[in-house]
């Protein structure tokens, strides 16, 4: 099974897309080949690009087009600020979630397991599919571009019906919200193939905030501390999840992320840094504090 990692960038976010790959290399053993799109200057990992520099599904199509014509079956598709947050469970994602994927005829299976603080709706599968969910078809968020496993001449085929439905429509957000309408265009079925994993299950680390029970113990207590916090009034409640809310956003899973990546508005994301510092890792905080600003 030939495999790549895509890593969709920008001129303006390259720092941020290297730092990204220094990750995957320090957390992922043996991963797959990583290749950029959307960089202008050429280099032997760059894809290159003709068209709008802003045109994320133009650009994003290109390349996955041009993995596909080197035989690229599979490819994980991972946005420049969202690196691993910790160990990645490297034969999980390099062998074991592949493979099943393939059994299941998947055409997506999302990194954000189904079973962290976000939102999800579909049918949880037994354990011999590793307790995947497969997304409800009518689910808003299945094409999520949140680091995820694609097939990729499938993508490739979304992202150019995309392109011919709405051909004005550019950006990665938008790809979001108009590839179920794609994907409809082009097989009413490939709505049914799009999965989320178990995140907790597969987690790679041992740290207080990766551990299966240890989750699930603050789930119920983040449950019942926000029960409590609505009998103070909304503004209770929203002090509480403002103060929680770097947890709530970990994704916990064999590829670690923090759920809204390094970058909001185009400063650093506080909360992600808050929660690396929280969680010990201040090193890695300190690398991202050390990136040259987003121009």
């Amino acid at each position: 099974m030939n495999l790549a990692i895509l890593l969709s960038t920008c001129d303006a976010y390259a720092p941020v897309a290297r730092f990204t790959h220094a990750r995957l290399d320090t957390c992922w053993a043996d991963h797959p080949p990583v290749w950029f799109c959307g960089l202008t200057a050429a280099a032997d990992d760059v894809l290159p690009f003709t068209g709008d520099a802003r045109d994320w599904i133009g650009i994003t199509h290109q390349a996955v087009a041009a993995l596909a014509a080197r035989g690229v079956e599979w490819l994980y598709l991972i946005l420049d600020d969202h690196p691993p947050f910790g160990p990645c469970q490297a034969d999980f994602l390099n062998r074991v979630l592949p493979a099943n994927a393939a059994a299941l005829g998947a055409i997506q299976v999302n990194l954000l397991g189904w079973d962290q603080f976000q939102p999800q709706s579909g049918t949880v599968l037994g354990r011999e599919h590793l307790w995947w969910q497969r997304n409800a078809e009518d689910f808003r968020w299945k094409f999520s571009l949140h680091p995820g496993f694609w097939h990729a001449p499938t993508l490739r085929d979304i992202l150019a019906q995309l392109r011919a439905l709405q051909p004005t429509t550019l950006s990665a957000r938008a790809f979001e919200s108009g590839a179920d309408a794609a994907a409809r265009a082009l097989d009413p079925a490939l709505c049914g193939r799009t999965f989320r994993i178990c995140g907790d299950a597969f987690s790679a680390g041992r740290r207080w905030h990766e551990r299966r029970r240890t989750r699930a113990a603050a789930k119920l207590a983040l449950h019942v501390a926000r029960l409590l916090a609505r009998l103070g009034g909304a503004r209770t409640l929203q002090k509480l999840d403002d103060r929680l809310q770097p947890y709530f956003r970990f994704v916990n899973g064999p590829y670690p992320m923090f759920w809204s990546g390094l970058i909001s508005r185009g400063q650093l994301h506080a909360a992600a840094l808050d929660f690396l510092e929280r969680t010990g890792a201040t090193d890695v905080a300190r690398s991202i504090r050390n990136l040259p600003p987003v121009r």
